[in-house]
């Protein structure tokens, strides 16, 4: 199977990485535009052990929350795959790591520095990340800047847990399926 997003081949291998509490249509926007530029596409997923979340950035401490980390590593695996198999975006041409940002002198564990990593820029947080990256050897391009985000997995979070289904437009088909069999707004409440 190839997939029907037409590679823009600029890398043989890139890297996007995030949270994905839970994956929605900005993500998906970021991922399949990432692919576009490589032949494969490494996704990292930050705060992968949500049993050792002491290391994530101090201004940044809601992510450490449990509430803020309702998912783990492989459900979020899960989750993303379909969307991007639902998008059309071929098996083959992307695979999953843990991606340590918080810290970054592990990173070379999990993705080769040859990688290629894609970023956006929409927080003061996203620009720090873009410095680690580089600091650790990696070349990084920043996809697009905006000034806010169109869709918060904070938001998306508070809705699932209040039963209101509002959070269902905001992200891919597939995730809601996942989230639905997985009974997210119960782990929520």
């Amino acid at each position: 199977m190839t997939s029907s997003i037409p590679p823009n081949c600029q890398f043989d291998k890139g890297c996007v990485h995030g949270r994905f509490q839970p994956f929605h249509l900005e993500h998906l926007e970021y991922v399949v535009e990432a692919k576009r530029r490589c032949r494969f596409l490494w996704i990292g997923i930050t705060q992968y052990d949500l049993e050792d979340l002491e290391n994530a950035e101090p201004t940044e401490s809601h992510r450490l929350e449990l509430s803020s980390n309702p998912m783990t590593y492989i459900e979020r695996v899960r989750c993303i795959s379909s969307a991007l198999s639902e998008a059309g975006v071929a098996k083959s041409e992307f695979g999953f790591t843990p991606f340590p940002i918080d810290s970054p002198s592990k990173l070379p564990q999990f993705i080769s520095s040859d990688v290629h990593c894609f970023t956006t820029i929409c927080e003061p947080w996203n620009q720090r990340k873009i410095e680690r990256l580089r600091a650790a050897g990696y070349m990084v391009t920043v996809l697009w800047e905006r000034s806010e985000k169109r869709y918060s997995g904070s938001e998306i979070r508070r809705l699932i847990a209040e039963g209101n289904s509002g959070w269902r437009s905001m992200i891919p088909r597939a995730v809601e399926h996942v989230i639905d069999e997985l009974k997210l707004g119960s782990r929520l409440q």
